[in-house]
């Protein structure tokens, strides 16, 4: 993780420091409103634990780890502008999946983890280069999660919030047509369900690689 935060630093870095030393190239201007699609393969992991103060156990015991995967697909639009080889911008998504997940009965009862679907909000930078742009990302994250105690047949729904942060690179096909691929890492943090007793889902995260196209108008 420290990896990639570095990573993604450098690239703001360089793309800050070579904007007004390069003037950026003619042949594409990456300013102006733009919308598409995507389809990729994600996937995460979280670990597991609970506690049951009444049966005696008032701290968290370790459980199973969940892991999970899926194939995603959605739609992303955005507004960039350009100075010189310095390209910025803001940018929305959602993608629909199928997260499942659980601990194969790890400590007796059969725990699980749903998700369908991860959207974010993001800010946008890169260097631009002829038609080309390599890009980091990172803003907030936002999903849902249904946290299952599948041995019972209790659950419970929580709202997600978190963060995430990746990069890219697009490539411009045209004056119009714009194809990309891009990583995302998220991080929704930990969460707390009340099944019975309580169960909490360690650092749920989820790792995304994708695909797209977009039209910029």
């Amino acid at each position: 993780m420290r990896m990639l935060l570095a990573l993604v630093a450098t690239i703001l870095f360089t793309a800050t420091s070579q904007a007004t030393d390069r003037p950026a190239d003619a042949a594409y201007n990456w300013t102006g409103l733009y919308a598409g699609a995507h389809i990729g393969k994600a996937w995460g992991d979280s670990g597991n634990s609970w506690r049951n103060a009444s049966a005696g156990y008032p701290d968290w015991e370790p459980d199973g780890n969940i892991s999970y995967s899926s194939v995603t697909g959605g739609l992303h639009a955005g507004y960039l502008w350009q100075r010189n080889a310095l390209v910025y911008g803001i940018e929305g998504d959602v993608s629909w999946a199928s997260f499942e997940g659980n601990d194969s009965q790890f400590a007796g009862l059969v725990n699980a983890i749903e998700i369908d679907f991860v959207g974010t909000i993001r800010a946008r930078a890169g260097i631009a280069r002829a038609n080309s742009l390599i890009y980091a990302t990172g803003g907030i994250a936002f999903s849902s999660m249904d946290k299952k105690d599948l041995s019972s047949g209790n659950s419970a729904k929580h709202d997600l919030v978190g963060w995430t942060v990746g990069g890219g690179y697009e490539h411009a096909i045209g004056s119009k047509l714009r194809a990309r691929v891009e990583y995302q890492y998220i991080d929704f943090g930990s969460v707390i369900s009340g099944l019975i007793y309580d169960h909490r889902a360690n650092d749920v995260r989820i790792h995304a690689v994708r695909a797209g196209l977009s039209y910029g108008f």
